[in-house]
């Protein structure tokens, strides 16, 4: 008896203890995941297990389920702050595992959700003290698998099938004794040899075509894993329909040594039966007719399945539990560059790459993006900060407490800044309402050294400047914009007073009848038209400002006042390309606490998205340290970047 087979033979004592096992926690996941979409994270037999997921969430009428490899999840971009990441892991002790979790983490999903068979693998993997992580155990008879999964693979579909049926709006009961019956067929001597003599003309030379129904996808990718894993034959894998858009060229010039498995259900045999009737008559072929496609069915697939791969072993004169492997093989197994690729992508890093994504921008160089935000950080390091100039709305307070002072423990900072003899500065939209707001908290001695560029650097005054009392002059474009917005009253729900705006037009998104349509609408203006004014957004409000007008002017006028070699740094939220701080941030030295651009060369945040506004600024302040020569520099290691970002047993993550 094979290794393989001796394994096959003993699946029924797992399947039995499944059926004598609680699961209830794996219930309430289940249920907890319903509705959200979810990640199924899995390779080798494991992405078996992670596609039966999809099919159980499918037929519960769960939500979106998409399966991926750790591969895919430590490089993909899209937002799981809403979804469920589900990893699936036989022995929850591999290298890619380890970045599964770990990009998991730092993509920030809802949960994460770990079935597994090894019961240690909470406080191996650091998730026993992560709120928002579980890991369900499964009982397996067996604990070592051999070279492909089994009892692993089997003992994880029958908790999820079992777990599926105490979800249901309907269970049906029984059904661990229904897939244990199945199971027993399945293993029985009888139908082994039935399937040795179905696969007995199968050289290892020829290509197994796996056709099959998309609802039985998770046993076609069990048999091509495991027909490649083991070095069997070559296999391709596809749904009848596909198959019929081109895949049939394979036959038409290699008939003689290929051989078409089909995988049917009740809606898709007869459309392989259309197939069969059409392919040359000397080509072989057996079909498998594997039930309605629904999650007990699948079950049963599964395990059917296995003893296929035992006969196609069998066939080709290989054992499927122990295939023979090169030390090269176990070496690139046991390789662990996914999990640093992973570490090296912390959350400003993977925050940017996705903004430069969107751009698509062709490369200039060879450079990775986290080599790029490396390089940045080191030249941040280096930086000698003379000065800093900082947005207001969204970076020194918050979008919805912009109408209170900026707290305590960030004035107090500042206030510490402005004594080793850093030069600060507020570049913003507002109006006089800024500097009021800073007069409040910062002490009178700081007024006349805090430069405030009001109306987006438009009009710049010392804080000790009250422009109430000293107002800026009224401009003709802005007036012309002003007169033609009170025309337009569809385009506010409260009244437009065109007689308060002399330099600047600031409109809160809230008094705007809709967000999108006014940004389309704004460019018919006529002093729009002809560049005199430009339209710049924020999270809050849509700004009109003068052509002319820049913050980079606050940043000018701080620059001028320091010794050469000294650097400005510039602090902002809105940085993305339409944002009101893209043109301050889009520098070697800009650093926003929320949106990033596309562009590499300048816009990153620290934090990624993890640590914004006022809360990053306190961190990335708190950094600015004078060195042992009393110059004032960002002291990289006290920001936490890699507290908060790297794995391993030792980080805080410990993964």
């Amino acid at each position: 008896m094979t290794t393989f087979s001796e394994k096959l033979s003993g699946l029924p004592a797992t399947v039995a203890l499944a059926a004598g096992a609680d699961h209830s926690d794996l219930a309430a996941a289940f249920r907890d995941s319903a509705g959200r979409p979810v990640l199924a994270v899995g390779s080798g037999g494991s992405a078996i297990v992670a596609e039966y997921l999809a099919r159980c969430r499918e037929t519960l009428r769960s939500g979106s389920t998409r399966t991926v490899t750790p591969m895919e999840l430590v490089l993909g971009t899209e937002d799981l702050t809403g979804a469920d990441v589900w990893l699936f892991s036989a022995g929850a002790e591999n290298p890619d595992l380890r970045a599964a979790v770990h990009a998991a983490q730092a993509r920030r999903a809802r949960r994460i959700r770990l079935v597994t068979r090894r019961v240690d693998a909470a406080e191996a993997l650091g998730l026993a003290r992560r709120p928002h992580a579980s890991v369900h155990v499964v009982p397996v008879a067996v604990q070592k698998d051999g070279f492909l999964a089994t009892h692993s693979l089997v003992g994880s579909v029958a908790a999820l099938l079992l777990a599926s049926d105490v979800v249901s709006d309907d269970p049906i009961g029984g059904v661990a004794a229904a897939f244990a019956a199945a199971v027993d067929a399945s293993v029985a001597e009888r139908r082994r040899l039935e399937l040795h003599e179905t696969f007995s003309s199968l050289d290892r030379n020829d290509t197994l075509l796996v056709l099959f129904d998309p609802q039985l996808s998770c046993v076609a990718t069990l048999i091509e894993t495991s027909a490649w894993e083991a070095a069997i034959c070559s296999v391709q894998r596809v749904d009848f329909r596909n198959f019929a858009h081109g895949r049939h060229t394979w036959i038409h010039h290699r008939s003689d040594r290929t051989m078409v498995l089909a995988l049917t259900g009740h809606e898709t045999r007869d459309t392989w039966r259309s197939i069969d009737d059409l392919l040359p008559a000397g080509v072989r072929r057996t079909s498998m007719d594997l039930g309605g496609g629904g999650r007990l069915d699948n079950a049963k697939a599964i395990v059917e399945g296995l003893a296929v791969v035992e006969a196609l072993g069998l066939a080709a004169r290989i054992d499927p539990g122990r295939p023979g492997i090169g030390e090269f093989g176990r070496s690139i197994y046991e390789d662990d560059a996914l999990l640093g690729l992973s570490r090296r992508l912390d959350g400003a890093t993977r925050q940017k790459r996705t903004a430069s994504l969107a751009r698509d921008e062709p490369a200039t160089d060879q450079t990775g993006i986290h080599d790029a935000g490396a390089a940045r950080l080191e030249r941040l390091a280096e930086a000698a900060v003379g000065g800093v100039v900082f947005d207001y709305d969204g970076t020194l307070v918050s979008t919805p407490d912009r109408f209170d002072p900026p707290r305590a423990a960030l004035v107090a900072e500042l206030v510490r800044l402005h004594g080793l003899g850093v030069r600060l500065a507020v570049a913003t939209g507002r109006g006089g309402s800024a500097g009021e707001a800073l007069r409040e908290v910062l002490p009178t001695e700081a007024h006349p050294d805090v430069l405030i560029g009001y109306y987006n650097g438009a009009y710049l005054r010392p804080l000790a400047v009250d422009i109430r009392s000293a107002p800026a002059p009224a401009d003709p474009a802005i007036a012309e914009t002003a007169g033609w917005l009170a025309a337009r009253p569809d385009l506010f729900r409260r009244a437009f007073e065109p007689a308060r705006h002399r330099m600047q037009i600031t409109i809160e998104r809230e008094d705007l009848a809709d967000w999108e349509s006014f940004g389309r609408e704004i460019d018919a203006c006529g002093s729009v038209r002809s560049g005199s004014v430009r339209v710049t957004r924020s999270g809050h409000s849509v700004d009109i400002v003068l052509a002319a007008a820049s913050k980079l002017a606050v940043v000018e006028a701080i620059a001028a006042q320091l010794p050469a070699g000294s650097t400005v740094l510039r602090i902002g939220d809105s940085g993305s390309r339409q944002g009101n701080d893209n043109e301050l941030l889009s520098h070697a030295y800009g650093i926003s606490v929320g949106e990033v651009c596309g562009r590499r060369d300048g816009c990153w945040s620290l934090f990624g998205e993890e640590l914004t506004g006022p809360e990053a600024v306190l961190r990335l302040l708190k950094a600015l340290r004078p060195d042992a020569a009393g110059v004032v520099r960002v002291d990289i290691v006290s920001l936490g970047i890699d507290r908060t970002h790297e794995s391993g047993t030792n980080g805080e993550h410990g993964t």
